[in-house]
């Protein structure tokens, strides 16, 4: 849960949250013990996090997880039942303290006092490294922290150690196993049309970053908080076989106008309002991938169809990108009339998957994609 400092019910979370903390490691370091358990941690249960809880080559009876969003919580408990827990409740985080290890897509709350109730605590970041942080020294004391830290290919490795001058010795490439999952189910495209009505349908999924309060961002062309963009797709997409799917950053929210705007038109599509199995579906799903400083491109790579960059803003512009965001020969989508252009070249099956094997080959070389999960559930045994 990003924390909102204008919300008064965030406040309590985390106040609540820390006390809870506080008393659960008081009273493990006390009762000793600890079960068989893998406790995973993000701000939400998409990508890597949610094959590892979801896919049955994992032991579910030993996976749970864990989250701060209490919205989130009731919505999943009613699906998951007890694999599901906040640290709103003492018992809940006790037992998730009693795991053998904690597998996070984000930073642990009190991550060096966890490791001394001897909880081996494992990062698996929800992508490729897009962004040199700032704060490098800091950066690298929380990658240490961690006894392993799970890299995406070769290149998110070459990232860490070149760009954010990491030489830390626990960096694992193990690929991401929502990339396993990704390619596996590339075959399931029809059905996926099939069951969201769009048989027969071109479909552009549009995944922008997060816009990270930026005004100029937010008021841009392109920008998902721009009505004026909306009623462009809306304007351009009616009465024709192209459909378009938003998908939010996981940090965003959109305005009541936008979200009915979209819902009453029969073209546009939230990922939310898919019918799915896995968070990233949508991208099985769709023809062509619009995208803008989002590494989500890069797994994008593997289903071998077009990919183009949209002229946003970027919402951080004091940030340092890494070269997986600054080197990128893809298609570019500067105006208006670029992206008629690509929506008239999408009706008649004219776009091309330009550069798209050469990228592959930068960023993955010869890595074996069908191994991740087998990998993970490796370390998971011998732990």
């Amino acid at each position: 849960m990003k924390f909102n400092k204008y919300k008064i019910s965030h406040y309590f979370v985390f106040i609540i949250s820390g006390i809870n903390y506080f008393i659960a490691i008081l009273l493990k370091s006390f009762i000793r013990g600890r079960n068989n358990n893998i406790l995973l941690f993000g701000q939400k249960l998409v990508g890597n996090l949610e094959v590892i809880f979801k896919d049955s080559r994992f032991n579910k009876n030993n996976i749970f997880f864990i989250t701060l969003n209490y919205r989130d919580y009731l919505n999943l408990k009613k699906i998951y039942g007890n694999r599901i827990l906040t640290p709103l409740n003492i018992l809940q985080l006790f037992k998730g303290l009693g795991s053998k290890m904690v597998v996070a897509s984000h930073g642990i709350f009190l991550h060096k006092t966890i490791k001394k109730l001897g909880i081996k605590t494992i990062w698996c970041p929800p992508g490729i490294w897009g962004v040199v942080p700032k704060n490098k020294k800091k950066t690298i004391q929380d990658l240490e922290t961690f006894d392993q830290v799970w890299l995406h290919s070769p290149y998110d490795k070459k990232i860490v150690q070149d760009e954010l001058l990491c030489k830390t010795f626990n960096l694992n490439i193990l690929g991401f196993p929502r990339n396993q999952v990704l390619i596996e189910n590339t075959k399931n495209k029809d059905e996926l049309k099939a069951r969201n009505s769009l048989t027969g349908k071109k479909i552009i999924l549009y995944a922008p970053t997060s816009n990270r309060g930026s005004k100029q961002y937010m008021d841009s062309e392109f920008s998902l908080y721009n009505v004026d963009f909306y009623k462009l797709m809306i304007e351009e997409l009616s009465n024709t076989n192209v459909n378009l799917i938003i998908k939010t950053h996981p940090k965003d929210s959109l305005s009541k106008e936008i979200k009915k705007l979209v819902k009453d038109n029969g073209n546009l599509f939230f990922q939310d309002d898919m019918d799915v199995n896995y968070d990233y579906d949508q991208l099985i799903m769709s023809d062509i991938l619009i995208t803008d400083f989002s590494t989500i491109y890069v797994d994008y790579l593997l289903l071998d169809k077009p990919i183009y960059l949209i002229n946003n803003p970027d919402p951080d512009p004091q940030r340092e990108l890494s070269s997986i965001l600054t080197n990128i020969n893809l298609p570019k989508i500067n105006d208006k009339k670029d992206l008629i252009n690509m929506i008239e070249k999408l009706k008649l099956d004219k776009l091309k998957s330009d550069n798209i094997e050469n990228l592959k080959n930068v960023i993955y070389g010869k890595q074996n994609h069908l191994k991740s999960v087998d990998r993970i559930n490796k370390i998971f045994s011998s732990s």
